[in-house]
């Protein structure tokens, strides 16, 4: 039968109670139990506080000390059951995580950091639940970013963050940090909160301890209303019929970007048009790169003349990302897409980004493509079928890539009243005949 005594060996006050675990003849070992009390108050034949022990004492340390012992006969249960090995190293381990205290400061259990470490290395060979696919190369860095932020915070305030340390005060203390150190924007501030929030969930599922307070609605912060650029049908056929047969790489980037203005694919989809299916009248994607989605896509004559003009074959002429930018840039430019909008473009000696008005052209890129074919089918066509298409998710998501400008939006208005007058002046012309 497995017992448990608890006893002072020292006298003087306080002292660390010890703790004695024994069953049948095989299992008998010791280990301090870290709970300091006075011995001259402790029997360790009654295993209980003395009498005229006071009742403030007694109130504090019993529950802590029946707590501890439920605690080692649960994971006697455990071991045992698993053929550990039952001795005073065991003792001591199940103590030191009754007590949560961590073997170091880089424990993953306890402290944020390694925390976050730990699992973006697991990510390298994890698997995304609910695509099935590996983790993306851009998300793992963008744990490790955040990751660099949290040591320069930590560094900053002289600090070493538990995982329960993840509260409304540190909210406040990391936010004021990132906006007023590092001159970070809104949206990337939001951005790192909301992936602080998904690790702290992670741990929480994992069995760790966590603050309620991450949980909090107010562990948020509010972005920047985005200021974000698109192409009309009228740009686009600007850079559509631009001459271009003297310059191949601006030709070839033109290409790419009517494919994606009137598909809406993002340019990791576009890497591997290739490998779709084209039909007379549809491009059919099995699986887009980001979601995993199937979609098929209507062909439009545009792209129709450019898969013509290329025989279906774009993998040869893909380029980096980082090259499409520049280069779409310089296409716009020729095109005469130069009016004043406002936007924001990052300053090179900050490497932050800065709102001002700039010719249009500077603030296109080849996300410009997606939100443009959003933008210039809404109202056109029901949401749910650009959606499809969009591959967006929820309709709250899809809507942020709507971009329509506020003339615009007043010019639809003034036409509305125009039709409403129009048709208003045709009744009352109607004669009634008898």
């Amino acid at each position: 039968m497995a017992n448990l005594k608890f006893y002072c060996i020292k006298k003087s006050n306080p002292s660390n109670m010890n703790v004695r675990f024994y069953h049948g003849r095989e299992i008998d070992c010791s280990a301090q139990s870290h709970i300091l009390i006075d011995p001259n108050t402790w029997s360790r034949k009654m295993q209980n506080f003395k009498p005229l022990t006071s009742s403030e004492i007694k109130s504090t340390y019993l529950p802590l000390i029946e707590n501890l012992k439920k605690e080692i006969l649960n994971q006697f249960n455990i071991s045992y059951n698993k053929g550990d090995i039952i001795n005073s190293i065991w003792l001591s381990k199940v103590i030191k995580d009754f007590n949560k205290r961590p073997d170091n400061e880089e424990d993953h259990r306890f402290f944020f950091v390694p925390f976050i470490e730990k699992f973006a290395k697991d990510s390298e060979v994890r698997l995304n639940p609910k695509t099935g696919k590996e983790i993306s190369f851009r998300t793992i860095q963008k744990y490790k970013t955040i990751k660099n932020q949290l040591v320069d915070f930590e560094q900053a305030q002289k600090i070493r963050l538990k995982i329960t340390d993840i509260n409304l005060e540190f909210h406040n203390k990391f936010t004021s940090y990132l906006k007023t150190d590092k001159k970070y924007s809104n949206t990337l501030i939001e951005k790192n909160i909301s992936t602080i929030k998904g690790f702290i969930k992670e741990a929480k599922e994992l069995g760790l301890d966590t603050n309620i307070e991450a949980e909090s609605k107010k562990f948020t912060f509010r972005r920047d209303e985005p200021i974000d650029t698109y192409l009309n049908l009228d740009e686009i056929d600007l850079i559509y019929n631009l001459d271009l047969s003297d310059d191949k790489k601006l030709d070839n980037v033109r290409d790419l970007f009517i494919i994606s203005l009137w598909t809406g694919l993002r340019i990791s989809d576009l890497k591997r048009i290739d490998k779709f299916l084209i039909n007379e009248n549809t491009i059919v994607i099995s699986e887009t790169q980001k979601t995993g989605a199937i979609i098929e896509i209507p062909i439009h004559p545009q792209v129709r003349r450019v898969l013509d003009k290329r025989k279906n074959q774009l993998s040869n002429i893909m380029i980096s990302e980082q090259k499409f930018n520049e280069y779409i840039k310089e296409v716009c430019q020729k095109a005469g897409i130069a009016q004043m909008i406002l936007g924001n473009i990052k300053n090179p000696d900050t490497n932050r980004k800065e709102k001002g008005y700039f010719p249009k052209y500077k603030l296109v890129s080849s996300h410009t493509a997606r939100r443009s074919f959003a933008t210039n089918h809404y109202g056109k066509l029901p949401d749910n079928t650009i959606m499809a298409i969009t591959t967006h998710k929820s309709h709250s998501q899809f809507m942020k890539y709507i971009k329509t400008t506020q003339k615009e939006h007043i010019a639809q208005v003034a036409k509305y009243w125009e039709e409403q007058d129009e048709l208003k002046n045709s009744n009352s012309n109607l004669k009634i005949v008898i």
